[in-house]
C-alpha cells in the first residue's frame, strides 16, 4: 500500500498552495507535520509544513513569499480530521504562527497509548510496528530554515506524513474494535483546549518543582525574577535558559542578595548571567522585598508532608484502577500520577491547587463515583 503513495510536491508559489488547500477542503482526513528550529529561541522558527490529504503530498515552504491563510483555514475545518503524531510542539507552532489550533484532532501517539497500555511510541517506532516500514531518521537534525533544502531532506520530511495517514487508518481500526475511539478523540481535544489556555503569569514560580522549599518572601522574589526573565525572553526571542537558568533564579530567591558582590558569591550562578543581568536581578529582589508579606504567595505545600497522603494516594489509585479495568481504558491514560496528585491537592483545598483534569475532561463522568467515595474517606487536611 505504501509503495503506491504519490511523491511530494514542493509548494513555493501561491497558486499551487491555493489549489492544494481547495482540494484538501473536500478531504475527510489530513495528515500534518511541521519542521522547525528551536535551539536558542523562545519561539520555534518554522522551516517547513507537510500535509497529505490522501491524494497529494505537499511540502509547503513558509520562507517563500506565500499567504498561508488558506492553509491555516484547514486547521479548523470541522469536516476534516487533522492527524499528527506527538502534537505538543506542533500545536505551539500553529498557535504562534496561525493563532489557531487543529480541530478535530487525531494524535497517533495518543492513540497508541490507548491501545498499548500507555506505551509512548515515537513516530518511527509506531510506523515500524504498525506498517512494517523502517524510516531513515538521518535528517532529524536538519537546519530547516537554511535554503536550499536537499532532496534527501525533503524526502525525509515527506515521509513524516506519507506514512502518517496509513498509520492513522491502522490505529483507528483497532480503536474502533476496542470501543476506544471516543476517548481517544476526547483526549486529543482536551490537549488542544489546554494549549489554548493562556498561562497564568502570576504563578510562574509554581513551575519550579522545588518551590516548596521557599518561604513566602522568597517565593515573591522568585515570581519577580520569573516575570522579568519571561519579559526579556519575549523581547529578544531567547529561550528562557539563555536569559538565566532556573537554578540561578532559585538560588537568588533563596539567598536574597543585596548587591553585586553578594550576588557573585552565590554558588553556581554563572558570571556571564551576572555580568549581563546582575543589576536587573537585584532590582527584582529589591522590588519583591518591598511587597507586604500578606501579599506574598502562600508557602507551596508538599503532599508528602501530610500524614494521610500516602494511604490516600494508594486508595485513590486502587479505585480508579477498577474503573480502568471495567471500561477497558488503560490506567496510564485514565489517571497519571500527576493527575492523581492534582486531584488530591484540589480536594484538600491546598494553596494554589488548580482545577483538576478529572473535573475538566472526559474523565469526569467515568470517575465521579470513585472520586466521591474517596473524598468521603479523605476529607480536606488541616495538618
Amino acid at each position: 500500500m505504501t509503495n503506491q503513495l504519490p511523491d511530494y510536491l514542493l509548494v513555493e508559489d501561491q497558486n499551487t498552495l491555493n489549489e492544494f488547500c481547495q482540494q484538501a477542503q473536500c478531504s475527510s482526513v489530513l495528515a500534518l507535520d511541521t519542521e522547525f528550529v528551536r535551539t536558542r529561541t523562545l519561539y520555534s522558527e518554522l522551516g517547513l509544513l507537510q500535509a497529505f490529504d490522501g491524494k497529494t503530498l505537499v511540502l509547503i515552504d513558509p520562507l517563500a513569499d506565500l499567504d498561508l491563510e488558506p492553509f491555516w483555514q484547514l486547521l479548523t475545518a470541522p469536516n476534516i480530521v487533522k492527524v499528527l503524531h506527538s502534537c505538543h510542539e506542533d500545536l505551539e507552532v500553529f498557535k504562534y504562527y496561525a493563532n489557531r489550533l487543529p480541530k478535530p484532532l487525531f494524535d497517533t501517539q495518543i492513540a497508541g497509548q490507548f491501545l498499548f497500555h500507555g506505551k509512548v511510541l515515537g513516530f518511527g517506532a509506531a510506523v515500524l510496528q504498525e506498517l512494517g516500514v523502517e524510516l531513515d531518521k538521518g535528517e532529524a537534525r536538519t537546519n530547516w530554515i537554511k535554503r536550499p533544502l536537499s532532496e534527501k531532506q525533503l524526502s525525509y520530511a515527506a515521509n513524516d506524513v506519507k506514512y502518517l495517514l496509513p498509520l492513522y487508518h491502522s490505529l483507528n481500526e483497532k480503536l474502533q474494535a476496542q470501543c476506544l475511539t471516543e476517548y481517544n478523540l476526547a483526549e486529543a481535544k482536551f490537549k488542544v483546549e489546554a494549549k489554548q489556555k493562556e498561562k497564568d503569569l502570576d504563578l510562574l514560580y509554581l513551575d519550579f518543582g522545588n518551590a516548596w522549599q521557599l518561604k513566602p518572601r522568597e517565593l515573591e522574589i522568585l515570581q519577580s525574577l520569573c516575570s522579568w526573565r519571561l519579559a526579556v525572553a519575549q523581547k529578544k526571542n531567547l529561550a528562557l535558559g539563555f536569559v538565566a537558568k532556573d537554578a540561578t533564579l532559585f538560588a537568588v530567591a533563596q539567598r536574597r542578595p543585596n548587591d553585586l558582590n553578594s550576588l557573585k558569591n552565590i554558588p553556581g550562578v554563572n558570571p556571564h548571567e551576572i555580568r549581563i543581568h546582575g543589576k536587573a536581578m537585584l532590582a527584582c529582589v529589591e522590588s519583591a522585598k518591598q511587597t507586604p508579606i500578606e501579599q506574598c504567595p502562600e508557602k507551596v505545600p508538599r503532599l508528602t508532608d501530610y500524614s494521610t497522603y500516602k494511604q490516600g494516594f494508594k486508595q485513590l489509585k486502587q479505585l480508579i484502577s477498577k474503573v480502568a479495568e471495567q471500561s477497558g481504558i488503560p490506567i496510564e491514560m485514565l489517571a497519571t500520577k500527576k493527575q492523581l496528585n492534582q486531584w488530591i491537592k484540589w480536594h484538600w483545598q491546598l494553596p494554589n491547587a488548580t482545577e483538576p483534569d478529572f473535573k475538566t475532561s472526559w474523565r469526569q463522568p467515568l470517575l465521579q463515583k470513585s472520586l466521591d467515595l474517596w473524598g468521603s474517606k479523605f476529607p480536606a487536611q488541616n495538618d
